[in-house]
């Protein structure tokens, strides 16, 4: 499916829709076919309140990847369950990073794991 994500979640929390399992790995900008433009700074908690909505209230999970630079994953986590406003039954966050040849870690991103 080709569309973009915050129109769909904001269409299928207004139909009262529910996912046992959504997977986020938003862009920090970018452009949609029509021109609008996604900012992750401006646009992350919205996405989020939406997942929030159309999360199965049981046994279902979120995980959130971030590759911006700004983020930690204490500020992930802090995010996330604001927007899902205390309503996560278990979340667990880190880092996500490659080792070279060194043995010296390269970090790529953070991530945020919901299960409700």
């Amino acid at each position: 499916m080709v569309e973009d994500a915050l129109k769909f979640a904001q269409r299928e929390a207004r139909r009262g829709n529910r996912y046992d399992g959504i997977i986020l790995d938003p862009p920090a900008y970018g452009h949609g076919p029509d021109g609008q433009k996604w900012k992750l700074d401006e646009l992350l908690f919205g996405m989020l309140q939406n997942v929030s909505e159309i999360l199965g209230e049981r046994d279902s999970f979120m995980i959130l990847n971030l590759y911006s630079n700004g983020y930690s994953a204490a500020l992930g986590e802090t995010v996330v369950r604001e927007a899902f406003h205390g309503k996560i039954k278990e979340m667990t966050s880190g880092e996500l990073a490659l080792t070279d040849g060194f043995g010296k870690d390269l970090p790529l991103s953070i991530y945020v794991r919901v299960k409700r």
